[in-house]
């Protein structure tokens, strides 16, 4: 009985130690979320925090509906905008507690419709990121839909799980023998 709860046990072990590490990003992270205007430095409504994946903020700023999954950051207008002809109008999004890898890319996603929002109204910091929408009219409806990538959290070398395998079979084998010499 020892034998087959000892090789059940390093056939379970060997699989969770080959399967790949998933690389959460988002997920269950707090993410700040302040508006900004007319300046990256001047805040036109206060700080909310929301909690990825599927955290919502809802008519935040009194402009756009805000959600967030592992990799996206969706922001929704709910109303029309005007054309504000200032340094800064719009989003920073903060890694509040910095467990977030850091953010090294974000790019638009193809369901973006926001009327001349492009790549270039995004910039990226370690671990911020800040939507600009200044000096583009907005209609109520209209979305930006931002996918973030992060710094690649670190997953076991291919020789690290053959080693830490050979180990495992080495004690399943001298549990076997002396077991068997035993009895």
């Amino acid at each position: 009985m020892l034998k087959i709860n000892a090789l059940v046990g390093l056939m379970a072990l060997s699989v969770a130690v080959t399967i790949p590490a998933r690389a959460d990003l988002l997920a269950g992270q707090t993410i700040e979320v302040t508006y900004l205007f007319p300046t990256t430095g001047t805040i036109f409504s206060a700080a909310m925090d929301i909690v990825g994946p599927a955290g919502t903020l809802s008519n935040f700023a009194g402009f756009a509906d805000i959600a967030v999954s592992d990799t996206n950051i969706l922001i929704t207008t709910t109303r029309d905008a005007g054309v504000n002809n200032v340094a800064f109008d719009g989003f920073e999004f903060v890694d509040l507690n910095g467990n977030i890898p850091n953010f090294t890319n974000v790019t638009l996603d193809g369901a973006t419709n926001y009327a001349g929002f492009d790549a270039s109204r995004i910039t990226i910091a370690a671990n911020t990121i800040f939507v600009n929408v200044e000096d583009l009219a907005g209609l109520k409806g209209q979305i930006i839909s931002l996918d973030i990538g992060g710094e690649a959290q670190a997953v076991p070398e291919p020789s690290s799980v053959l080693l830490v395998g050979a180990v495992l079979l080495a004690f399943v084998l001298a549990t076997f023998r002396r077991t068997t010499a035993s009895n």
